[in-house]
């Protein structure tokens, strides 16, 4: 089955997951934000206190490591992060400059790179079924409802637990719609969760549709 396949495009994200798609040329990793160690500083959009920070020390202060590895291995590789929304709690990890780019590539020629689904690029309210990747490698189902704003998991057949955010929400055809950002209940009921079309930096969604 093709979302069997997917299970290497998940990997490991600080205490968390993440998982890996093709955008702006390059495989990058996109998470929930808390998995981050930090969240990385602003910078100044004008004046001379934005000409004094060079790009140099910027891209520094963004790079985050050791931070990825594949699922369920102990974090190894280093990662930038290009795009962080605090709010709705998702971040785009990219590769890091030397001497750290190395192991970031060979991590990323190990996987599969996700797809964004058609409740991404066709935002329209809905009730869905989808699959969320448990901690020991097992698709289990849910529902996804959206009826605006984030995504919320409902009738989930197993709990989110911690480890697990992060990670996709996989639509039945094996596309991404969502990343895992809140725990669920005993009764299987979660949310909010990021929604990729609404929370996702349009440089990304455009190399995507």
């Amino acid at each position: 089955m093709i979302i069997e396949r997917l299970k290497s495009g998940v990997i490991t994200v600080g205490h968390g997951c993440g998982f890996v798609v093709e955008g702006a040329g390059e495989r990058l990793v996109i998470t929930a934000a808390h998995c981050l160690p930090s969240l990385p500083p602003a910078l100044p959009s004008f004046g001379l206190e934005r000409r004094e920070i060079s790009s140099e020390f910027y891209a520094k202060v963004r790079t985050y490591g050791p931070l990825l590895a594949r699922r369920g291995e102990e974090p190894r590789a280093w990662a930038v992060c290009r795009f962080v929304d605090p709010i709705a709690d998702i971040a785009v990890l990219g590769s890091p400059d030397n001497p750290h780019a190395d192991d970031y590539q060979a991590l990323m020629g190990t996987a599969t790179a996700l797809s964004f689904g058609d409740h991404v690029r066709h935002p329209v309210n809905f009730w869905a079924p989808a699959r969320l990747l448990s901690l020991d490698g097992r698709w289990f189902s849910c529902t996804i409802r959206h009826f605006g704003g984030p995504l919320w998991i409902t009738h989930a057949v197993e709990r989110v637990l911690g480890g697990m955010l992060g990670s996709p929400i996989v639509g039945e055809a094996g596309t991404a719609i969502g990343v895992v950002c809140t725990i669920t209940s005993p009764t299987g009921e979660g949310g909010p969760n990021a929604r990729l079309s609404d929370n996702l930096p349009g440089w990304l969604l455009r190399d995507n549709l």
